[in-house]
């Protein structure tokens, strides 16, 4: 799935699978410490977000946020699940109404469930560390929605949220909407015990949800039932202190770790702006491949080396201009030309490696330069170039439209790579003399 989203290069796709990597990375955690760090995963996966394709389905976008989510949740980065399950229920009113209405009501439904579930884990915490009144204040607003259940809820789920909701009611000193599993009447019933000062009731009942779950309890919700229960009749003072000390040792940590989790995602938003800015300076925004600027800076850094053990590498420098530019702008149009010098682009960026550079320098001159190269390579390239643009069909640009380039080649040291440059330009010129749609290289 991740190969998959990275082949993709869309933010939503690849946010998702960054938040499943996540999910498994913090499943795995209590039984090993290799690989990559769920929190830092999450990161990623938020910063992702923040980019948004109007052309990505919805329902993806929504999947990723509702991954993230329950990634924070899990982690107990509450306030940021809480923020990730609002921006899916955001989302899902335009998918509600779209061609994806089946897929986002499923999605709507997980939504549901899953905040009730984080807000009852939440409230429970703060109960557990004797914070009532603030776990009521969380529990209350849930009690306004009306029942979300219908015939499209699966048994289990239905089961599940009334279950929370049932424990939602007590925490917020509320009656129950309705009667619930043995053990989730039992646990409501100890937490309004506890609620009222009676500990030695709130244990006794609190004993058994501790134990037995028939609907599954949150982490800090089966925690705060072990606590209740710790305070039954002869349980030592000193055992009943410890554990409220370790609630809010968990509870302090937490908090610190959301705080680190905030700064996290800052950090990674301002270095994805920085790299972004960076690209944007060096890269040519209508043919994405390097500026006059890049140029320069890509000459720079093999100036940079020249004077290492390499610097006998050989380059080779290729100026391509388009052949009668002026031509298709005037029996086009400018949009049509723009078109071309984007397409134009595509073409020769498919013909360079990682280490040579493909710059626009402006209106419809090119450079291409290859390093480190063998004889007879460069004007292979420049003929396999010339082809590709000949063969590329313009005609889906516009009937009639025909394009083709002149090349100019002039090979060199590194140490002459400032002056390749007028040296291919002069082998344009002899293209273009010669013709055009040809190349013109060194003798």
């Amino acid at each position: 799935m991740f190969d998959a989203a990275v082949q993709l290069a869309e933010p939503s796709l690849l946010a998702l699978a960054m938040a499943v990597k996540a999910a498994r990375n913090a499943h795995r955690r209590r039984t090993t410490t290799s690989g990559e760090s769920a929190a830092a995963l999450l990161v990623n996966a938020v910063v992702l977000l923040d980019d948004h394709n109007p052309a990505t389905p919805v329902v993806h976008r929504v999947a990723a946020l509702i991954e993230v989510g329950n990634v924070a949740h899990e982690l107990g980065f509450w306030e940021l699940a809480a923020e990730y399950f609002t921006h899916a229920e955001q989302a899902l009113t335009e998918a509600l109404a779209g061609n994806w209405a089946a897929t986002a009501r499923r999605q709507s439904l997980v939504v549901t469930i899953n905040r009730c579930e984080l807000r009852l884990d939440w409230a429970c915490a703060l109960a557990g560390i004797g914070r009532w009144d603030q776990a009521a204040a969380l529990a209350r607003p849930a009690l306004a929605d009306s029942d979300p259940t219908d015939s499209r809820w699966p048994p289990s789920w239905v089961a599940q949220y009334h279950g929370q909701m049932h424990l939602l009611a007590a925490l917020s000193g509320s009656p129950a909407p309705r009667t619930g599993p043995a053990n989730v009447t039992a646990l409501a019933a100890a937490i309004q015990a506890a609620l009222a000062g009676d500990a030695v009731r709130a244990a006794e009942l609190a004993e058994g949800p501790a134990e037995h779950v028939e609907v599954h309890l949150p982490t800090f919700t089966h925690l705060l039932a072990l606590g209740l229960a710790a305070k039954r009749p002869g349980t030592a003072p000193a055992a009943i202190r410890y554990g409220e000390q370790l609630a809010a040792l968990r509870w302090n940590d937490r908090l610190d770790r959301m705080a680190g989790m905030r700064d996290a995602i800052t950090v990674e938003r301002r270095r994805r702006d920085h790299e972004q800015l960076r690209r944007d300076l060096v890269v040519d925004e209508l043919t994405g491949l390097a500026n006059r600027r890049g140029y320069h800076a890509y000459l720079a850094a093999a100036d940079d080396h020249s004077t290492g053990p390499n610097d006998d590498v050989s380059y080779t420098v290729m100026m391509i201009d388009v052949d009668h530019f002026k031509a298709v702008n005037d029996g086009f149009g400018h949009d049509v030309g723009d078109l071309v010098l984007a397409r134009l682009g595509q073409v020769f960026a498919a013909h360079v490696r990682q280490t040579d550079l493909a710059a626009r320098l402006g209106g419809d001159e090119f450079v291409i330069i290859l390093a480190d190269v063998l004889p007879g390579v460069p004007e292979t390239r420049a003929r396999h170039i010339l082809q590709a643009v000949e063969s590329h069909p313009w005609n889906d640009l516009a009937a009639g439209l025909t394009v083709s380039v002149s090349i100019g080649v002039h090979h060199g040291s590194r140490s002459e790579l400032p002056v390749l440059l007028s040296d291919a330009d002069r082998h344009l010129y002899q293209a273009k003399n010669g013709g055009r749609g040809r190349v013109a290289a060194t003798t």
